[in-house]
């Protein structure tokens, strides 16, 4: 089995070059590596490690969009671009470790074709490199109730097959945030079953440029992902209450 990555990059140059060090040192080396620029106003900066990594990386492909459209959109369009049967997916500011790509394939290798995606454990750091957070779900299987009651799956821990995303219908790129959450759910809706490799091979980076937190985008995610769901919820009345005081009454 072999690998597609697929990267999402916005004037975070540093960022991409950290991401792309930390894909350098993979253990596992069957992969593309495919970086879609969102129509970044530095794209000039972007050329030098562009030029770096053609030459490291033995399939290389960075794309420049003619429109600044969303990191959505710029998955859906690594996506399509992507030729193999796994996806791992990874925003720009965040970072592997070493072992990552090779553990979850062998997760891949060992499962049936139920198994549609793969999450790791992921420490949230901060600026200064300390852990402030940690995501040490064990959730896995057949998650339907679980994924209505939060997002447990780090969005930079995930590898997907293909056809299952493509099945699930991409990303949506009308939401202003919580799309993750969404396409994990429509997945798991799809009646695919996720797996979860216990062990933190992810490093999810908690910065001040371009978080969503709380604002006026994250409620409104919130508020469009319960709209989206309406009827799983509803058969799910308990999951309802929980997730109304949760996010919707914020």
């Amino acid at each position: 089995m072999k690998v597609s990555i697929v990267i999402p990059t916005y004037k975070r140059v540093d960022y991409l070059s950290r991401l792309l060090k930390s894909i350098e040192v993979q253990t596992f080396k069957d992969f593309e590596v495919i970086v879609v620029d969102d129509n970044s106003p530095n794209i000039e900066e972007y050329k030098p490690i562009i030029e770096k990594y053609k030459k490291i990386f033995t399939e290389f492909k960075f794309i420049t969009k003619k429109e600044n459209k969303g990191a959505p959109n710029s998955r859906n369009i690594g996506i399509k671009e992507s030729k193999y049967e796994l996806i791992a997916l990874v925003d720009d500011d965040d970072e592997w470790l070493p072992t990552k790509l090779e553990k979850q394939v062998k997760i891949f290798e060992n499962s049936d074709e139920k198994v549609g995606l793969v999450y790791t454990w992921t420490d949230v750091m901060d600026e200064n490199r300390d852990i402030i957070h940690n995501y040490r779900t064990e959730i896995e299987g057949n998650v339907k109730k679980d994924i209505l009651k939060e997002c447990f799956i780090p969005s930079p821990s995930v590898m997907v097959r293909k056809k299952v995303i493509i099945d699930a219908g991409l990303f949506d790129e009308s939401f202003p945030s919580c799309q993750d959450w969404d396409m994990w759910t429509r997945i798991i809706f799809k009646g695919y079953e996720v797996k979860i490799l216990k062990d933190v091979v992810t490093i999810y980076h908690k910065h001040s440029s371009g978080n969503i937190g709380l604002s006026k985008n994250a409620k409104l995610g919130y508020k469009m992902y319960y709209k989206k769901n309406i009827e799983n919820f509803i058969h799910n009345p308990k999951i309802l209450i929980s997730f109304i005081k949760c996010y919707l009454l914020k």
